[in-house]
Order: structure tokens, then sequence, then C-alpha cells
């Protein structure tokens, strides 16, 4: 299959288009918000749920609930095995729960980080691209940006992508251009 390589050019400019529409929309910015949110709440509910056990329940040996003057006997090829009493039993509970806790706070952790950073990046009033020094060829402002711009085509197992430099003027002039990086 032959590649009109204009056609190419016009797939990145509208990809790039797309993008700083996209940005300005401010669409990406509450999507990554709510799935970080969402995300935050599953880790606390790991960590304060999952990770709690209740400290007034007697722990149990295999499926059965002891009693304090029980000795629970944990055979294991792995190591960790042995006898052990009420209070060790509780004890090991306990320890098995805390997995839990540091899975559930570590996530929540890492998505507030996360959703400071999408707040910032993802910004609808940060500019698209970086300023160019000229003057736009169309209108005669100082308004045109640029950035490295992907567009990507799939067929079947194999991905194709075109890459350039595009410039973009504002929406209202509509200049576009594209180079080879």
């Amino acid at each position: 299959m032959a590649v009109d390589g204009s056609n190419m050019a016009h797939k990145v400019i509208e990809t790039a288009v797309k993008e700083r529409t996209r940005l300005h929309t401010g669409r990406s910015r509450t999507t990554a918000v709510v799935v970080l949110v969402l995300l935050a709440g599953l880790g606390l509910f790991l960590g304060l749920v999952v990770g709690k056990s209740d400290p007034t329940s007697a722990p149990t040996c295999n499926g059965q609930t002891m009693s304090r003057s029980d000795e629970c006997r944990i055979w294991s090829n792995h190591g960790g095995g042995g006898t052990f009493g009420y209070d060790e039993m509780i004890d090991r509970r306990e320890s098995g729960k805390g997995v839990w806790k540091v899975v559930g706070f570590g996530g929540a952790a890492l998505a507030v980080v996360l959703m400071a950073v999408s707040i910032s990046k993802l910004d609808p009033k940060r500019p698209w691209g970086k300023p160019v020094t000229e003057v736009c060829p169309r209108c005669h402002q100082p308004t045109l940006r640029e950035k490295l711009t992907v567009h990507t085509i799939s067929r079947g197992r194999t991905n194709y992508r075109y890459s350039g430099i595009v410039t973009l003027c504002t929406p209202v002039c509509g200049f576009t251009a594209v180079r080879q990086r």
C-alpha cells in the first residue's frame, strides 16, 4: 500500500489540532482527576477496611475458632511454620493485614501526587506547544506555537507512526504547517 506524504502530513496536523482542542476543553483534566479520586478512594478502602482486623474476634486455626488454651500447629515448607498460642496467632493475623495497609495507603498517596501533577499539566489555560519567534504568515500576529506530534495508524499487529513538528496559529486564524524533525 503506497503512503501519500501529503495525506500523512494532513493527518499529523489533524492530530495536533485535536490535541490542542482536547487540552482547552478541560475534559482530559476532569477525567484524570475523577479516575485518580476513585483510585485514592480504593486505596483508602484497602488501607482502612481490608487492612483492619477486628481486635475483639478470636483467631482461627485451620478454619476453627481458637480459645485461649488452644495451640495451632502450622506446617510449612517455606518457613514460618511451628506451634503458636492464642496471642501469637493474633499477632500473625495483624501482621498479615499490614500488607493491605501499606498497599492501600501507598496507592492513595500515589494517586494524590498524580492528581496534583495532572491538575497542573492538564490545565485548560495552559497553552499548547512552545511559542515560535516568527509571526504568522497568514494573520501576521506573533501567535504561532509548535509541538512534535505523532500520528499512529494500526494495521493488524503493526503500528505505523508518522511524526512531525506541527506549527499552529490561533483557531480563529487557522494557519497550520508541519515539518520533519
